[in-house]
């Protein structure tokens, strides 16, 4: 049967090759999909045989590389200025669309969650994806972006619902205009603005259950559905620039693809490498590309490329932590340094560091503590065999994975 659906998203960095990875599945089993996104999109999204609508009131940048979550200065900017502050226009402009294009089935990013109330007012199957572990505190486990693993014993288990009462806390702030939206639409009032991801009809966890914490009783709306293992639209190939006898361990340094401020980072990270006997790559990413960076012999300082292409030839990842680079790095066995700079990243880090696959620091270590790090990731082979370890068990998930599987089963709700 053919569907209609519509996704709404916006540039968030990691989020976009999982939106783009269900685009291209769910063209290809024949649905015809709109993206409302914001303007600089409509090629990427019209070359991946969908049909594009800008949003006209709010996320209306033309350039890609425009900073609109700017939660490098704040943390909680990524909720005004993104997540929960133009809610509004965001179910406005979703129930328009939805409206005016015979809608069958809503997919909100997680980075847009007030899209799903549109889906709610108007009766379709609504769907929440998330390019990550969801963040939700649950009975046995802390709220995400604390950089947290599940308590143990009764003082930890106590510590993480306390801590998920502080996170319903902060999520409420938006409650009040959050329900007087519901109310304009013949909705009741949620209770926590977190019912907003316990009322969809899915939530689509696209990442390992072995790499996660899942909530456990797991939710019925709650589906694990693989990690995506694409590569970015924007990176280029890759040809190794070293001799083939050239055996010193290649270390790779990978950081954010928006910008989180991340200049003296990767200027510590370079400069940490330049104090071993390593062969050093350093990705700058689309918010770094056209910054200069000096860099001594054994690094090379490049705009992107490929981590199909690269990771096959890696020793150690040093990374901010995204997701996704987590994700591709631990499905090829690599393990990592982790910086983590914000967002999800404190989360994933700490993940990696509970499979024992690599080290977290801070974001502002100073290179000889990476250099410190490196060294001992590469000179502890029991981090490659942990990388290894939990990389087979995501490849796995990887290839179980079936989000189109998932979705088909909404199907019976439109009858």
């Amino acid at each position: 049967m053919n569907m209609k659906y519509l996704i709404v998203t916006i540039d968030g960095g990691g989020n976009l090759p999982p939106v783009f990875n269900l685009i291209r599945q769910l063209v290809n089993d024949n649905h015809t999909v709109s993206i409302l996104g914001e303007p600089w999109m409509k090629e990427l999204v019209e070359n991946a045989g969908s049909i594009f609508f800008p949003f006209t009131e709010y996320f209306v940048k033309t350039d890609r590389k425009k900073d609109i979550f700017e939660d490098w200065k704040n943390k909680n900017n990524s909720f005004d200025n993104v997540i929960f502050g133009p809610m509004e226009v965001v179910v406005k402009e979703t129930i328009a669309n939805i409206r005016a294009n015979n809608i069958d089935v809503l997919i909100a990013d997680m980075v847009l969650p007030a899209a799903l109330i549109a889906g709610e007012a108007m009766k379709i199957p609504s769907v929440c994806i998330f390019h990550m572990p969801e963040y939700l505190p649950a009975y046995n486990r802390p709220p995400g972006g604390l950089g947290l693993v599940p308590g143990q014993g009764f003082l930890g288990k106590m510590r993480d619902r306390l801590l998920g009462k502080v996170f319903e806390m902060v999520f409420n702030k938006y409650l009040t205009r959050l329900n007087i939206i519901r109310k304009s639409l013949n909705l009741p009032k949620f209770k926590n603005v977190t019912d907003i991801f316990r009322n969809a009809d899915l939530r689509l966890i696209m990442t390992s259950m072995a790499f996660d914490f899942p909530i456990e009783p797991l939710p019925a709306n709650v589906k694990y559905v693989g990690p995506v293992l694409d590569d970015p639209d924007w990176v280029s190939s890759w040809q190794n620039p070293w001799p083939s006898n050239d055996k010193r361990s290649l270390v790779l340094v990978g950081l954010s693809s928006t910008f989180q401020n991340q200049k003296q980072v990767i200027t510590n990270c370079i400069e940490a490498l330049g104090k071993l006997d390593v062969r050093g790559l350093v990705t700058l990413g689309l918010a770094m590309e056209n910054e200069i960076f000096i860099a001594p012999e054994n690094v090379k300082v490049i705009a992107g490329a490929s981590h199909a292409d690269i990771f096959p030839h890696v020793d150690c990842v040093i990374t901010h932590a995204g997701h996704g680079t987590v994700m591709r790095a631990l499905a090829n066995g690599i393990p990592m340094v982790c910086l983590p700079m914000g967002r999800d990243q404190g989360d994933n880090a700490a993940k990696v560091v509970y499979h024992k696959a690599g080290i977290k620091l801070t974001a502002k270590s100073d290179p000889e503590k990476i250099a410190n790090a490196v060294r001992k990731v590469l000179n502890d082979t029991n981090y490659n065999k942990q990388a290894r370890i939990i990389g087979d068990k995501i490849l796995e998930d990887f290839k179980n994975g079936n989000i189109i599987l998932e979705l088909k089963k909404l199907t019976p709700k439109l009858d």
